[in-house]
């Protein structure tokens, strides 16, 4: 599993609701590229914090388009998250005719309460009762006719499925449960060239990993406190030679997301 952390205090720089949204974009393209399963949002309690906002708009994306009106009531949150454009990752498939659709294929749906999934067809494929209606599922087909499909758990699909989010407390992430490999980001952290070895090695013995980040005014030994590095496996300077004054978040992310592909690829 590969998981980011963020505080709650991401928008903090950011004023205006569009602004904020074009910020969270680029969070939800960064996990999209890099196949992110989850994104936590922890509480910066000396900010003001925004995680219904941030919760909202990163779910809202995460979402197929054709699942968006049901799953998510009009919401001024929402005002400007109609013009990100889409991941495009292998869950978010085409509203096509049921003609189309082939035994085998997986899809997310939405359910309804006679016991079919809306999963982007003109005819809903039966799955029976037990579903709850308005619930997201995913489900595959196993017959075109009649037109049934079974629910099946998303960690079991083969290909990337999007990311889930949640919100923690920064000291319940860092407490080692979980089997977690946390890789704390931070400009007072380590220079990556003196952690690479280091962090290769722990990389291939790690089944999960996450990277941490700190916020726009707040770094992660802000945040946290003078002893992030006996919480956090690795606390790791990114941008040991950085030419500009701030590094945003999203650029952070991205950098520390492309550095584990990178590392994940030499361990294959």
């Amino acid at each position: 599993m590969l998981a980011i952390a963020i505080p709650d205090t991401i928008l903090e720089e950011k004023e205006s609701l569009r602004e904020k949204t074009s910020k969270l974009g680029s969070v939800a393209r960064a996990c999209a590229i890099y196949g992110v399963d989850l994104v936590q949002i922890f509480r910066d309690r000396s900010g003001k914090g925004e995680l219904p906002l941030i919760r909202t708009v990163l779910e809202y994306l995460e979402t197929p388009q054709y699942m968006r009106r049901r799953l998510f009531p009009i919401n001024e949150s929402l005002k400007f998250a109609g013009l990100l454009p889409p991941l495009r990752i292998p869950s978010h498939k085409p509203k096509i005719d049921a003609s189309k659709i082939r035994p085998g294929e997986v899809r997310e749906g939405v359910s309804n309460p006679d016991g079919t999934v809306d999963i982007g067809l003109d005819v809903n494929p039966v799955v029976g009762p037990g579903l709850p209606g308005g619930r997201r599922v995913t489900v595959r087909i196993v017959s075109i006719n009649p037109l049934r499909a079974e629910a099946v758990p998303r960690e079991k699909v083969e290909d990337y499925w999007g990311y889930k989010v949640e919100s923690k407390e920064v000291l319940e992430l860092l407490a080692g449960k979980g089997g977690f490999l946390n890789i704390a980001t931070s400009r007072l952290g380590d220079p990556l060239g003196a952690s690479l070895s280091r962090l290769r090695t722990s990389m291939t013995s790690a089944g999960s990993i996450r990277l941490l980040f700190g916020s726009p005014s707040r770094g992660l030994f802000d945040i946290v406190g003078k002893d992030l590095r006996n919480k956090s496996q690795f606390v790791v300077n990114l941008f040991p030679e950085q030419h500009v004054e701030t590094v945003r978040t999203e650029e952070a992310i991205f950098a520390g997301l492309g550095l584990v592909a990178t590392l994940a690829a030499e361990k294959a």
